[in-house]
């Protein structure tokens, strides 16, 4: 046991050695994901418009009314991010209709607007592409709602005066017509009233920059493994049967790379996470990083533990250093994509989410989330254990088998 103390203790002192290199290795991997983070994140939320429709419009006769109604609907909000109204000549309009340039053509008729102010409600021409596409389908869609709420705008005159008439009170009907006209106008002109909001989140109870750290603390854990790699990489055939001849054992050999590999990752992981609260601190942004407490630095305990058991598997698997390296990171790209690191599993295809439940990466990820909210679920901790009692048996088998 002495002999085994002496060895690990060596270790150690050849971690502390190698530690700065580690670290700065770490430094520029950290840089580099937060440059591809700070890039990804301007692409996907950027400003756009998610569509664009192109309406032809077409004017019979031209009437200073008919380009004051246009202005006025082009001016509401949500109209003027998905809608433009171009106002063409006939031949135009049909012409863009058939290259597919347009997504609707609208016919105004002569006399239009006086109609609509004396009720002769002359009709509006609405033409569409023979393959229309999916602005089309939503114009049409929305055209065909807006026909049913005129029909039943025109029932409720034609009704209200049957009505007021089969009372004897048509000297009301004027304000009977105003109150159905108020109420219409408040339903259409209030469209969102037309929807039941619900706020829903594929982030559980967590923020989306909360989900999107704990998914990246993960993947930065997983690749800081590959700087470690000196520290946990198997010793070499000769060496290791000159320490069973000395009487370290094989399981007394695995644990002392282990423990080198736990110190080196668990200093470098501290140290990085010390230097982005700083960051962030002097930007007022301390909420994005989970509070402490006991059970908190319990579940940093129990990530640590896992990744850097997983990786001393990877390790011991791969056996040199290029190839090692080479597969630890091709496991950790795969792994949380499945898990729903890079994008939350809803957004996912069914065949990787179901993959994604076999992961040690899941679990990892939602007990990260978990330190947000206070408390990790004792199901995620004892996975996270199980897993870890797994891949260290599994690292040991095999280099009890090559010793064989």
């Amino acid at each position: 046991m002495d002999r085994a103390f002496i060895l690990w203790k060596l270790e150690l002192k050849r971690m502390c050695r190698l530690l700065p290199g580690m670290i700065a290795e770490a430094a520029l991997l950290l840089i580099v994901m937060g440059a591809i983070t700070f890039g990804v994140t301007k692409l996907l939320y950027r400003d756009a418009t998610v569509i664009q429709i192109k309406i032809a419009v077409i004017e019979e006769e031209e009437n200073p009314l008919t380009d004051l109604a246009l202005q006025y609907i082009q001016s509401m909000e949500s109209i003027a991010q998905t809608c433009q109204f171009l106002v063409v000549t006939k031949e135009e309009g049909f012409s863009m209709l058939d290259r597919g340039t347009a997504a609707a053509a609208l016919v105004l008729p002569g006399g239009m607007i006086d109609g609509i102010l004396h009720g002769n409600n002359v009709p509006v021409q609405v033409y569409f592409p023979q393959d229309a596409g999916i602005e089309s389908a939503l114009l049409k869609e929305l055209t065909e709602a807006g026909v049913g709420m005129l029909r039943v705008a025109q029932a409720q005159i034609y009704g209200i005066y049957d009505t007021a008439q089969q009372y004897g009170v048509l000297e009301q009907l004027s304000v009977l017509e105003a109150d159905i006209d108020r109420f219409n106008l408040a339903f259409a002109l209030e469209r969102l009233a037309l929807f039941r909001t619900r706020e829903i989140s594929v982030a559980g109870n967590l923020s989306i920059i909360q989900y999107g750290i704990a998914g990246g603390v993960i993947f930065f854990l997983l690749l800081l493994g590959m700087a470690c790699y000196p520290m946990m990489q198997p010793h070499t055939a000769v060496l290791q049967r000159q320490l069973l001849r000395e009487g370290v054992s094989i399981g007394r050999q695995c644990f002392g790379k282990w423990l080198c590999g736990f110190c080196s990752m668990g200093i470098g992981f501290g140290f990085f996470m010390w230097l982005v609260k700083g960051i962030l601190s002097k930007l007022h942004l301390s909420a994005w990083m989970p509070g402490g407490g006991l059970w908190r630095y319990l579940t940093y305990l129990i990530i640590l533990l896992c990744v850097t058991t997983f990786v001393y598997f990877i390790f011991q698997v791969a056996g040199n250093g290029i190839s090692a390296i080479l597969l630890l990171f091709f496991l950790s790209v795969v792994m949380v994509y499945c898990s729903g690191g890079f994008l939350p599993s809803a957004f996912l295809p069914e065949a990787v989410r179901t993959v994604g439940k076999f992961l040690p990466t899941t679990y990892l990820i939602e007990a990260a989330g978990s330190l947000y909210l206070g408390k990790t679920a004792l199901g995620t901790i004892g996975i996270l254990l199980v897993d870890t009692m797994l891949f260290g048996l599994a690292a040991y088998g095999i280099r009890r088998r090559e010793k064989v």
